[in-house]
């Protein structure tokens, strides 16, 4: 868990040292490699400096006979500009993509339009902070895993604990628990939490209350918000203990 406390950190001075008051989180879960991909793509886009039309692009987009990539093309080209109808266009299209293959990209387009168009009209510099679970507000989503010492199955009487103990020092905080799940050596948690939230400590103190009472639960857990795992990769974490 070091290493993403230490990444927060880092982001934390970073706003703190350049007065950043305004900063956009990716609410949907998108997959990394497809925000890499559509940074680059971008990128690239914004290097080659195409000249178009904005209402040309925005009936390509809704058009039903042009294919995916002139539609992928489209929506970047909008949210390169900084322009409200462009803004609106690709809004629309994502509450309801007709073309499913790219919910993902229109995500990325959204934000990054509004990214655009808000540090247009403000004047104030923007700042995009990627992650593969996404976040909501002000808020990172992150998932973690906690397993049984020795990986023994949980009594009824520790099940009760874990929730109780972890509700409770969550809940005191400005954390929101999406989704709290206990199976019979481990359990995982998804939640939302504010960047000046010292989550790490909140955690241990939750371990260290249980572990009060039998020593059951291993100290070391997973934190990440790259991915959410399934069972099968959660499984074969527990095996490699």
């Amino acid at each position: 868990m070091g290493e993403h406390d230490d990444l927060l950190e880092r982001l934390r001075q970073t706003l703190n040292q350049q007065e950043v008051d305004s900063f956009h989180i990716l609410e949907d879960l998108v997959p990394l490699e497809i925000q890499m991909d559509y940074f680059k793509y971008f990128d690239n886009l914004r290097k080659e400096k195409p000249s178009f039309n904005r209402d040309d692009e925005v009936s390509i987009l809704l058009s039903q006979e042009e294919d995916i990539e002139r539609k992928k093309k489209s929506l970047t080209l909008l949210a390169s500009i900084p322009d409200v109808v462009a803004y609106r266009t690709i809004e629309a299209y994502h509450s309801n993509p007709t073309d499913k293959e790219l919910a993902y990209w229109s995500s990325m387009a959204l934000v990054s339009s509004r990214i655009i168009l808000v540090s247009d009209l403000s004047g104030q510099q923007q700042i995009y902070i990627s992650s593969g679970l996404g976040g909501q507000d002000k808020k990172l989503r992150f998932f973690s895993l906690f397993t049984s010492n020795n990986r023994q199955e949980f009594t009824e009487l520790q099940k009760e604990m874990i929730e109780r103990e972890f509700t409770f020092h969550l809940n005191t905080t400005d954390v929101l628990i999406e989704r709290f799940s206990i199976e019979s050596n481990y359990f995982t948690i998804l939640l939302l939490f504010p960047f000046d939230e010292d989550i790490k400590s909140r955690l241990n103190s939750a371990v260290e209350e249980c572990n009060q009472y039998g020593n059951f639960l291993d100290t070391k857990f997973l934190f990440t918000n790259v991915k959410i795992l399934n069972e099968k990769e959660i499984g074969k974490l527990i095996n490699k203990k």
